[in-house]
């Protein structure tokens, strides 16, 4: 959507020559610490408004950075920095009138190596060109040391941010360029400086499950939290048909949601008022005294009409119910062991191939309104038919096609079962991402338990390993990255295991806000008026006129002078129709 920028100008403003720019204090650049090893912060002050670029040479590569907002104490954070790099920044400050100037020295900034406990990466495949363009974030969880690193790579593989972050979860990049996740009490929310800057607290009585916290567009927090309940006549055996049934706990994961501006409480549901509660499947398992009966690990929103999606894990199963009622809307997964009560619910497979999803995680819209989802494919079997071995298993990535007028869905498109090179074999958590600007899947194979049916390394099958793997969405689909994650590398333990819950593409480390254009200026070429102005090349900016600044009329987009310097014009071919008009800058 368009936003109005802040400036309106009327029919004639000239730019006037200003006395040097001149920096009044700094430049300096403090480097974030220990919750941030590779980012840090630059700040100086000049004498008038200005904007400021800085150029980076760690003495293997050269990267540039341009800031297009205007002022006179600027505080830029510092982000994309490598490890063990000696790093030589310079400053250039640009202002309003286009007048620039460097800094007199570079400032120095040394990162230090990687820690010696950070994973092994190993880039198996890299095809920038043809990758969604930013970077990788997740979690890497080390269990020999029950710590880890949030971690962000580029294209290449190369580690440009890193940091420890209070989640082992999912690790959110927001609009505002921060990272949202949650612990067990509070959701934070941390900037790339590794400074927490919020944080939200779980109204009492409702822990936070930490499978997921979901920042909402509407100013909420949704998530999940654990509750018990007594059932009778409840299977004792997953295996055995016939086994006695008895009087249970159960664990069971209601849904919630708080406020994002004080944490209040504004809703709960527990969808299992709506289902069978003594339905089990091969992943069912007693947690302490309690059966883990469903074992939710994601939650989204359907804005289509308002209801809420939820993946249960045990439960092999995807439901979807209403937000206002709690009403059950459908239920996608396996048909066994559901009873008539539920049987109008299930959502029926149409077309060919079909396969259905096991201990799945992570649903997520695509673009086309289609569901993808990680199917793990634990078991991929229903009590108490031959399940299939973890050795001839397979994980992938799944995209379905959901017709709720006639509760039926079909399999659009999937990655790992047929046509890969190698099978690959997660049996725990993993999600799989569609891209907006390629329509690549990026697929976090976050737990590979065996690879072509034999165990990543001669540690064995727990020894687990990370692939994030980056495929186009094409009928047979093209590997265009492919990312390993070991701790095969750690010499200070026997148990070689690490796993990344989950995996995003960013666009950027670096934010781009709709900034208000503070240096629009307007020259005339003969009778022909000139607007120029300083702005993010990310966006597109819009040029509007109007003769009583209350009806506006668009008369093209301003384009950029040089490829990615921010500077932009745009002539007034027309002006000459309406001699007395005023402009105004939209950006898109």
């Amino acid at each position: 959507m368009a936003k109005v920028m802040s400036v309106c100008i009327l029919v004639l403003a000239i730019a006037i020559a200003s006395p040097a720019l001149t920096i009044v204090s700094g430049p300096t650049f403090t480097p974030a610490g220990t919750n941030a090893p590779l980012a840090g912060l630059l700040q100086l002050a000049t004498d008038q408004a200005c904007r400021v670029s800085v150029a980076v040479d760690d003495g293997y590569t050269n990267w540039q950075r341009d800031f297009f907002d205007f002022g006179t104490n600027h505080s830029v954070p510092l982000l994309g920095f490598r490890p063990a790099r000696t790093n030589e920044i310079t400053v250039t400050l640009t202002d309003r009138q286009r007048n620039w100037i460097n800094t007199a020295q570079p400032l120095k900034f040394i990162t230090s190596p990687l820690p010696t406990n950070f994973p092994n990466l190993t880039v198996l495949h890299s095809e920038p060109e043809q990758m969604e363009p930013g970077y990788t974030l997740f979690r890497v969880e080390l269990h020999t040391t029950g710590y880890g690193y949030a971690t962000i790579v580029n294209s290449g593989g190369e580690v440009v941010w890193y940091g420890s972050v209070p989640s082992s979860a999912d690790l959110r990049f927001l609009g505002n360029g921060d990272l949202f996740m949650p612990g067990t009490n509070f959701f934070f929310e941390i900037n790339l400086l590794g400074n927490q800057v919020n944080s939200w607290l779980a109204p009492t009585g409702l822990p936070i499950n930490l499978h997921d916290g979901v920042p909402t567009d509407h100013g909420t927090i949704l998530y999940m939290s654990d509750a018990t309940e007594t059932i009778s006549n409840y299977p004792t055996s997953v295996t055995v048909s016939n086994a006695p049934r008895a009087t249970a706990s159960i664990t069971y994961q209601k849904v919630v949601e708080i406020s994002a501006t004080n944490a209040s409480l504004l809703h709960t549901w527990s969808p299992i008022t709506g289902l069978d509660p003594r339905r089990i499947s091969y992943l069912v398992a007693k947690n302490g005294a309690a059966w883990d009966s469903e074992h939710s690990n994601a939650i989204i929103e359907d804005p289509q009409d308002d209801s809420l999606i939820i993946s249960m894990r045990h439960q092999n199963a995807i439901i979807k119910f209403s937000r206002a009622t709690g009403q059950l809307k459908w239920i996608l997964g396996p048909p066994e062991n559901w009873g008539a009560q539920w049987q109008p619910y299930l959502l029926k497979p149409v077309g060919t191939p079909f396969m259905w999803e096991y201990g799945q995680h992570a649903p997520v819209f695509t673009s086309q309104g289609t569901l993808m989802i990680f199917d793990d494919g634990n078991f991929r079997a229903s009590p108490f038919a031959t399940s299939v071995q973890d050795t001839n298993n397979y994980s992938r990535a799944v995209e379905y096609q959901i017709n709720e007028d006639t509760m039926e869905v079909s399999q659009v498109w999937d990655y790992g079962r047929t046509n890969v090179a190698e099978r690959l074999y997660v049996d725990h958590e993993g999600n799989a991402e569609p891209e907006p600007q390629t329509g690549n899947v990026l697929i976090d194979f976050s737990a590979v338990k065996y690879i072509n049916g034999v165990a990543p390394s001669s540690f064995g099958p727990s020894a687990y390993v990370v692939r994030l793997t980056e495929v186009t969405h094409d009928a047979i689909p093209q590997i265009v990255f492919d990312l390993e994650v070991s701790e095969f590398g750690n010499t200070n333990s026997t148990f070689k295991d690490c796993t990344a819950y989950r995996a995003h593409r960013i666009a950027d480390l670096y934010v781009h806000p709709a900034q208000p254009v503070s240096d629009l200026a307007l020259t005339y070429d003969g009778a022909i008026p000139t607007l120029e102005f300083s702005a993010d090349p990310v966006r597109t900016y819009v040029i509007q006129t109007s003769t009583d600044l209350v009806d506006w009329q668009t008369i093209g987009t301003a384009t950029e002078e040089d490829q990615g310097n921010g500077d932009f014009k745009f002539i007034d071919t027309q002006s000459a129709d309406l001699p007395s008009r005023y402009y105004r800058v939209m950006t898109q």
